[in-house]
């Protein structure tokens, strides 16, 4: 689903928007209100298709609720009412998104909870992270120009697009297996029917596609979910006003605000 919504918000910014370097995705510091979505869908439904269906019909309305307060507050050039909202609270916001990010990061790298990504099965998947930002590093360090700025800016984008096919590569080298810490799990398993055809895997990707289903979705959890979804769009403006507080404050150590 992030994949799908990030192409697709790309080529919508890219071809219907006046943004020069429009970059479409969802910002990694709403994972925890997705999450908390999450506990409540599966404390009203439980597990299974129908609390799935829930929950991408929530996750799909959280985008329009905050697509359309952004739009609105351009709209009526409302935009300066964020500028209402405390120095000190921006300044907590900003530390709270560090916390967010740094948390969320180790937790999707380990695929472990927060204290338990020290454990010895789960440490080697948070190094290999570190070893690719430590080799990022160097080669930045090693490229640079007598000002100090990269010879080359399409490194960074280059080093990540190659990150995929190295590491696969050196795991195919070692011999190692592609089970299930390195891969998402599979959509679905491919049932032989004696002919050897797998073409039931293909369609079983746009699966997501057939997910919701209006009959299945509880209204319950959704209106337990409309304080969440209040604190996510709250968050969601607080984010952008902690962004160009950190702009104007880097412009006027600099002198140039």
């Amino acid at each position: 689903m992030f994949l799908f919504s990030t192409i697709i918000g790309q080529l919508v910014m890219t071809y219907a928007s006046s943004f020069n370097n429009c970059i479409a995705l969802q910002m990694v510091e709403n994972a925890p209100f997705c999450q908390a979505l999450t506990y409540i869908v599966v404390e009203t439904q439980g597990y299974g298709k129908e609390a799935l269906s829930t929950l991408f019909f929530l996750f799909g309305l959280a985008s329009v609720i905050v697509g359309s307060t952004f739009y609105l507050l351009g709209r009526y050039q409302l935009g300066k009412v964020l500028y209402f909202f405390p120095t000190h609270v921006l300044v907590g916001c900003i530390g709270g998104i560090g916390i967010f990010i740094g948390n969320t990061g180790v937790e999707v790298n380990a695929n472990a909870s927060f204290p338990a990504f020290l454990e010895t099965d789960k440490l080697h998947l948070l190094l290999i992270v570190f070893a690719f930002e430590a080799g990022l590093r160097l080669l930045t360090y090693w490229t640079k120009d007598e000002t100090g700025q990269s010879r080359y800016p399409l490194l960074s984008p280059i080093y990540f697009i190659l990150i995929t096919p190295v590491f696969y590569g050196f795991m195919y080298i070692l011999g190692k297996d592609f089970d299930d810490q390195y891969f998402f799990p599979a959509i679905a398993e491919c049932v032989d029917d004696g002919t050897g055809s797998c073409d039931n895997v293909t369609s079983a990707i746009f699966d997501i596609f057939h997910l919701i289903d209006f009959s299945t979705i509880s209204w319950e959890a959704v209106s337990k979910s409309i304080p969440t979804m209040l604190a996510l769009v709250m968050f969601s403006l607080i984010h952008v006003v902690s962004l160009v507080f950190v702009y104007r404050l880097s412009k006027i150590n600099k002198g140039d605000f």
